[in-house]
């Protein structure tokens, strides 16, 4: 049985993705900072500590395909001097640490997938369409996305083929953005932010983790790679329809930028800005998206 390692897998698209490989075959060794998470059939659980440097060995038996989805919620906390330290090294170090264990254990590892954001573009609101060639931009989220793939590229001296998801908004029932705004929909509550027409790149959970096999099972791919939906949506129309998922209207006002920024400091840039980003690289692979409107996902 094919057997894959998984680090930051307890979270929203972790859940989702081992649930998916596992359906797919695969036996799925999962790192995590819990130590009394029981293993079942397929899936076994091994503690690591980033900050002490140590990750159970046995994590890495029969392993030779590794996927990284490790990093602090962006939107957890307000973006405070100490808040974005965490966010970077979170990130950063848990790479290095799987890096020093490959490196010096020697051990035979084919393929690392790692995460990044679309906020690697910058939070901007442009006619550009962005696409895995275009520059890194200055804002915090930019510098934490250039900074994440940077590390992760260390794999490459190793002979290891390294593929960086440059993700959008991920949107699945189970959690996420969507799980805290279907409450208000529900409610008939215009949850569209500042003028509404900036861009939401989004993705669908189930296209995700179907993006995932479909790189496990090509084993000729590396770089970077847009992980975004072919559909170009603003905020407005985001928001419109969520309401109709749940045969809703709103004649409610948009939240105005200033409340937005008012409770959300720094990291409000996040929800009032943004672009059209291209996932034309990786459909050139063969990979196909089976959600690739926003009413698909909401309604089936």
């Amino acid at each position: 049985m094919k057997k894959i390692l998984i680090a930051g897998g307890t979270g929203f698209v972790g859940k989702a993705l081992i649930k998916h490989l596992v359906n797919c075959g695969y036996m799925v060794n999962v790192l995590t900072r819990r130590n009394k998470i029981s293993s079942m059939e397929n899936i076994r659980y091994f503690e690591w500590d980033i900050k002490k440097g140590f990750i159970d060995e046995k994590a890495f038996e029969g392993v030779s395909k590794i996927i990284n989805l490790t990093g602090a919620n962006i939107t957890e906390k307000r973006w405070t001097e100490k808040r974005k330290v965490e966010i970077i090294e979170s990130r950063t170090k848990a790479i290095d640490l799987l890096f020093t264990y490959v490196k010096t254990r020697n051990f035979s590892i084919d393929i690392f997938i790692s995460s990044s954001a679309i906020g690697y573009y910058g939070a901007i609101t442009t006619d550009e369409i962005f696409t895995e060639k275009s520059n890194n931009g200055s804002e915090f989220l930019a510098s934490v996305c250039r900074k994440w793939e940077k590390t992760a590229l260390q794999f490459d001296s190793l002979g290891v083929a390294t593929v960086i998801l440059r993700k959008g908004v991920v949107l699945g029932r189970d959690g996420g953005m969507y799980q805290k705004l279907a409450p208000l929909a529900k409610l008939g509550i215009n949850t569209s932010l500042g003028n509404g027409r900036q861009y939401l790149p989004w993705i669908d959970i189930r296209d995700l983790v179907r993006l995932y096999e479909f790189i496990l099972k090509t084993d000729e791919l590396s770089g970077v790679f847009n992980a975004v939906s072919s559909e170009h949506i603003m905020m407005n129309d985001f928001s419109k329809a969520l309401l109709r998922s749940f045969g809703k209207t709103s004649f409610l006002p948009n939240v105005p930028a200033f409340l937005v920024r008012l409770f959300l400091g720094e990291m409000s840039v996040m929800l009032l800005k943004g672009s059209r980003v291209s996932n034309y690289k990786i459909k050139q692979t063969g990979f196909k998206f089976e959600y690739s409107s926003i009413e698909k996902t909401f309604f089936m």
